[in-house]
C-alpha cells in the first residue's frame, strides 16, 4: 500500500465550494504514479525499454465531496497484475479515515512509441506486491453506448492546458472527464463514474462530445475523433437512494 497527503485548496474547488471531480482524479493519479516508481524493478524495466503503464479504465463511486480545507489521505494499491493489465485500488479517505471516494482502476503496459499493449515478464511482474481488493462494486470495463445521442455539443479543438507530461502530449486523464461533466443537466450530481479511455486525444486533436441517457439518473457522453472513434466513454450515474452528503 501506498499514501501521500494532500489538503483540498481553493484551486481545487468548484463553484459551491467542494473539491472538483477532476482535482480529486489528480490526487488520485499522483498517488498511483508516486506508487509505481516506488516500485524499484518495475520502473527499471519499464524505462529500459521504453514501456509506460496506460489507464484503459476507472471507476469512481462517490461516497462524500470534500471541502475547503480538509485534509485528505490517498491510499493505493494493486490487487491484482497480469502480463499485460495490472488492477489498482485508490481510496480518498478524510482524518477520520473514513472513505470518501473509492475507486478501481486498470491499467495496461504499453509501447511509449508505438502505443500497443506489451507483455511484461514474469519475473517481474513477482515482485509487484499485492494486496486484498476493496469491498466495492465493480462494474465491467465495457461502457454500453444507446444507439442515438439526446444532444451533439460543439466541437473541441485539444489545446496545450489539456495535456499531461506524456512525451506523445496525450490529453490528461483527468481532463476527459472535466469536459465531459459540461454537458451534464444543471444538479446533476452523480455518485458513481465509469470511464473508459480508448485512444488518446492529442494536441490539436478535434474532439466531438456526444451526449446520451437511458434515463433520469443515468447520462453518458462520448468523446470521439472526427472519424468517430471514441477517445473516451463517461457514463455519470446516480443512485437516489444513497444521495451525496456533505460535513
Amino acid at each position: 500500500m501506498f499514501q501521500i497527503e494532500r489538503t483540498v485548496g481553493n484551486s481545487q474547488l468548484n463553484a459551491d465550494g467542494r473539491l472538483t471531480l477532476g482535482s480529486s482524479i489528480d490526487f488520485m493519479q499522483d498517488c498511483s504514479i508516486f506508487h509505481i516508481h516506488s516500485l524499484e524493478t518495475l520502473t527499471k524495466y519499464l524505462d529500459a525499454n521504453n514501456l509506460g503503464i496506460y489507464l484503459v479504465f476507472r471507476q469512481i463511486d462517490i461516497v462524500r465531496i470534500p471541502v475547503f480545507g480538509e485534509h485528505l489521505k490517498i491510499k493505493t494499491w494493486i490487487y491484482a497484475v497480469n502480463n499485460i493489465c495490472g488492477y489498482r485500488n485508490t481510496i480518498i479517505s478524510d482524518e477520520q479515515n473514513l472513505p470518501c471516494i473509492n475507486t478501481y482502476a486498470i491499467g495496461v503496459s504499453v509501447n511509449s512509441e508505438t502505443e500497443r499493449p506489451v507483455r511484461i515478464p514474469d519475473n517481474i511482474i513477482k515482485t509487484i506486491p499485492l494486496c486484498e481488493p476493496f469491498q466495492m462494486e465493480y462494474l465491467p470495463r465495457k461502457i454500453a453506448m444507446p444507439q442515438k445521442p439526446i444532444a451533439i455539443e460543439k466541437d473541441i479543438s485539444v489545446r496545450k492546458y489539456h495535456l499531461d507530461a506524456n512525451r506523445h502530449r496525450h490529453v490528461n486523464n483527468s481532463k476527459y472527464v472535466t469536459i465531459a461533466e459540461e454537458y451534464l443537466p444543471d444538479g446533476f450530481e452523480p455518485t458513481r463514474v465509469r470511464i473508459e479511455y480508448k485512444i488518446p486525444a492529442k494536441y490539436r486533436d478535434i474532439i466531438k462530445p456526444y451526449l446520451y441517457s437511458t434515463n433520469e439518473n443515468i447520462f453518458l457522453v462520448n468523446l470521439s475523433n472526427e472519424n468517430g472513434r471514441s477517445f473516451v466513454v463517461v457514463e455519470f450515474s446516480k443512485d437516489v437512494s444513497r444521495p451525496l452528503h456533505d460535513l
